[in-house]
C-alpha cells in the first residue's frame, strides 16, 4: 500500500533528506538506497547497525512503516522530528538525522525521541 508523503514534508528544505522521507512512505526501497554513499553508516536509537539489514526489515520488510507528520525541522532541513507508524512497534515520535557528503547521505541517524 503506498502512503502519501508525510504532513509538514515541506519544510525539510534539504532535497536528500526530503527524498528520503517520500522514498519511506511510498516503500520505494531502489530509490531510498540510491540517496545513500556506499558504505554509509547508521545509528538506530544510538546502537550502530547495518544499514541494509535494518532498512530491509524495518522500512521495506513485512511490516508497514511510515512517517505520519514532520512536526520540526532543525540543521539546514538535514534533521528532522516526525510522527512515526510502525506495525511492528506502533506509533512513536522519532528523529531523523543525515549527514551528506559528496551529494549522498554518508550517515543517518534515527531514534525515538519527544519534542
Amino acid at each position: 500500500m503506498e502512503q502519501r508523503p508525510p504532513a509538514g514534508l515541506g519544510a525539510v528544505s534539504d532535497p536528500l533528506a526530503r527524498s528520503a522521507a517520500e522514498a519511506v512512505n511510498s516503500r520505494d526501497r531502489e530509490r531510498w538506497f540510491g540517496l545513500f554513499a556506499d558504505g554509509a553508516t547508521f545509528s538506530d536509537d544510538g546502537v550502530e547497525q547495518d544499514l541494509g539489514r535494518w532498512c530491509d526489515e524495518e522500512l521495506f520488510g513485512r511490516h508497514t512503516a511510515y512517517i505520519v507528520s514532520v512536526d520540526k525541522v532543525e540543521d539546514g532541513g538535514r534533521t528532522f522530528y516526525a510522527r512515526y507508524h510502525s506495525d511492528k512497534w506502533g506509533d512513536f515520535k522519532t528523529f531523523w538525522r543525515f549527514a551528506v557528503r559528496d551529494g549522498k547521505v554518508s550517515r543517518l541517524e534515527v531514534g525515538a525521541t519527544s519534542y
